[in-house]
């Protein structure tokens, strides 16, 4: 897939992208460990957390959990998610997330053993602008819209994801991230931020709405993801998260478990591209 060909580095990552399976091997001792993937924003909607057991390196099965007690909390409001089968737990869809709140993680397993994460919600910033323009690769034949705007941000860390008619577009192999202390200000300006490859399967002929949703993201969070990349850009790689002799991308979940949580802010923007 085409690099991001812009000044920063920008993402699409983990519960933000489209699902794509990854296999997380089983300890030494044969047991399995507890895989978590739970988000909260500061939008209006039912927030997930994804539980699974680790499994075999490129097993077709990936054991879901069910029957745990989860909640998430700011030391106020503390919101039991519901099960809705597959390892999913949901919120009640009117819980919102604050900018500048702690979210405090708990999951707790049918034999009793329980894992806590935390994350604070930083402030994102704004999209102030977009536009789309047909661009071509040195050397290359096929043309790319190229999604290009400006843009304030706040947080330490950022991410983006880009949705093509309500479709997330791209998968965890596309992670990259960016530090905002690289910024002029905070500021984005005039900046290729995102692509759309013209062959793209979320493309439909005639209008297309392309949402570019910029996210904050906390340190723990950014490392996971420098080194989700380091494991997935080993050349003995085989498929799984934690494969490799060394194995260490750091999780913010306790316990031995793997995985991450974590407390978003979103600014988003929408801009059209006609096929």
């Amino acid at each position: 897939m085409r690099g991001i060909k812009t000044l920063i580095s920008l993402v699409i990552i983990f519960s933000f992208a489209c699902t794509e399976k990854v296999d997380f091997p089983l300890p030494e001792d044969g047991g399995q460990r507890l895989v978590v993937d739970g988000t909260i924003t500061d939008e209006t909607k039912a927030h997930q957390v994804k539980l699974s057991y680790s499994s075999k390196f490129n097993s077709s099965v990936i054991p879901s959990v069910e029957n745990a007690v989860v909640f998430i909390t700011e030391g106020t409001d503390r919101h039991l998610l519901q099960g809705k089968g597959r390892g999913i737990y949901e919120t009640d869809p009117l819980v919102k997330g604050e900018i500048g709140k702690t979210y405090f993680l708990e999951v707790t397993l049918q034999n009793g053993e329980t894992y806590r994460a935390k994350s604070t919600m930083q402030a994102i910033g704004s999209i102030d602008s977009l536009r789309v323009e047909l661009k071509k690769e040195t050397g290359e034949e096929e043309e790319y819209y190229s999604i290009i705007g400006d843009a304030t941000i706040l947080s330490e860390y950022f991410m983006v994801e880009t949705e093509i008619n309500g479709q997330r577009d791209g998968t965890i192999r596309d992670v990259s991230f960016e530090d905002s202390k690289y910024l002029v200000n905070g500021q984005i300006i005039d900046t290729e931020i995102g692509y759309v490859e013209q062959d793209n399967s979320n493309l439909i002929s005639g209008n297309n709405t392309i949402n570019i949703r910029m996210v904050s993201i906390d340190q723990n969070y950014r490392e996971f993801v420098s080194a989700f990349q380091l494991q997935l850009d080993n050349g003995d790689f085989l498929g799984g998260l934690f494969d490799g002799p060394v194995a260490n991308v750091p999780t913010n979940i306790s316990n031995g478990a793997l995985g991450a949580f974590g407390a978003f802010a979103v600014a988003q923007r929408e801009v059209q591209i006609q096929k």
